[in-house]
């Protein structure tokens, strides 16, 4: 009896796999004359189809293709396999659109059918949901996309916005759910692949030279979540005995090339990657960073320190990125695209930070409005260093009055 079950597990899996394979974009795309694959965004998907054969073809291809993983589901559980066989079968049907044999694995991304996959999942969810609990997350979602919809209008990067903080959103509400681990790798396979559509179409295009040049830095920028880490898990000594250690190579870098004009040649010539135009005789805005870094470390509760922290640095990295890629309307020194997309990104910290530390949501939630104000204002000082010590000081300010 269990080699038999294990039989039909295998031809559950192999069905939703053969399922999954049938691709309709390909087969009306060459009943045209036309391989799908190799024209329009080289995409089996439904808006390639619909952009190259019309709405004719895209209409079926949408059905089957969002349809195609359910129906493998559907067909595992009356072979009677069990539940985790069963969201195999789903996630295979995705394998096999990406991958179908008879076309030499080169099908098309599987959002379609990750995506009717996932609206099952959510509808098995809104039957335990708090819904008052789910409206405020809805609108909260709703206020992102308007953000973001304005920003950029490319509908790959709401995908991936929005999509994680529904996945955070059911870890919260459905703690120890099974079908959330199965969301999750939905969630992560369709993000990837909003990625991935951004890169290889170049949905962003940033020509900003110095940007280019100093790219690393931007790519180095997360690395600095590193000391919020390490606030966050060990005592006060350890994290400002790590940053300080940190800030003083930076320090002392900076006095270097300051105070010596050939120690500032060398490193113009050598290393000029590390500063941008206009930092060769001054304190960089790393050094920045690092000092108000320390200085809120040392002077602030660790929640509110570690608040600002985040604000600042996930805050500049969204704001370099859509404000270069997508800036259109000037303020001050910045663009209206790039302070809204720090706005937007505050927000997303702030709903985080509010189920993950000890502090009061209405606290964090002014400094989340505080932040991306203060940056907008920092014209002739350096953002890295006002943004987490006054942002940190409002924190401070509605902790002491009872926020």
């Amino acid at each position: 009896m269990e080699l038999f079950n294990i039989v039909l597990n295998i031809i559950a899996i192999i069905l939703g796999y053969l399922m999954g394979s049938i691709n309709p974009g390909y087969i009306f795309g060459r009943l045209k004359g036309v391989d799908i694959r190799k024209v329009g965004t080289c995409n089996a998907g439904t808006k390639n189809v619909y952009h190259t054969l019309g709405a004719a073809y895209a209409a079926p291809t949408a059905i089957y293709d969002t349809l195609k993983g359910l129906l493998a589901m559907f067909i595992a559980f009356l072979l009677g396999a069990e539940f985790i066989i069963i969201q195999i079968c789903g996630l295979m049907a995705i394998v096999g659109h990406i991958f179908p044999f008879y076309l030499k694995f080169n099908g098309g991304q599987g959002v379609a059918t990750a995506t009717g996959i996932m609206l099952v999942y959510l509808v098995i969810y809104l039957l335990n949901v708090r819904w008052l609990d789910f409206l405020v997350f809805i609108i909260f979602c709703l206020i992102l996309v308007a953000i973001f919809k304005y920003v950029t209008n490319v509908d790959e990067f709401l995908s991936i916005i929005v999509l994680p903080l529904l996945g955070f959103y059911v870890y919260l509400e459905f703690p120890g759910n099974p079908y959330n681990f199965f969301l999750w790798i939905i969630i992560a396979h369709i993000c990837i692949v909003g990625v991935y559509n951004i890169i290889n179409q170049k949905l962003i295009t940033i020509e900003d030279e110095e940007f280019k040049t100093h790219l690393w830095r931007l790519i180095a920028r997360p690395f600095a979540v590193l000391f919020i880490i390490f606030h966050y898990f060990f005592d006060q000594l350890i994290s400002l005995t790590i940053i300080g250690i940190v800030t003083l190579c930076f320090i002392a870098m900076d006095l270097s090339k300051i105070i010596s004009k050939s120690t500032q040649e060398v490193l113009t010539k050598r290393i000029k990657s590390i500063f941008r135009k206009g930092e060769e005789d001054r304190f960089s805005s790393m050094t920045a960073f690092l000092v108000a870094s320390f200085i809120v470390m040392l002077v602030f509760k660790k929640e509110i320190a570690i608040t600002a922290l985040t604000f600042t640095v996930f805050g500049d990295i969204f704001s370099k990125i859509f404000g270069l890629g997508f800036g259109r309307h000037k303020i001050f020194d910045k663009t209206l695209e790039g302070s809204l997309a720090y706005f937007g990104c505050v927000l997303i910290c702030w709903y985080v930070l509010t189920h993950t530390l000890n502090l009061s949501t209405y606290i964090i939630l002014i400094g989340a409005i505080s932040a991306p104000l203060i940056e907008i204002i920092s014209i002739r000082v350096n953002d890295n260093f006002t943004v987490p010590l006054i942002s940190a000081v409002v924190m401070e300010v509605g902790r002491v009055f009872g926020l």
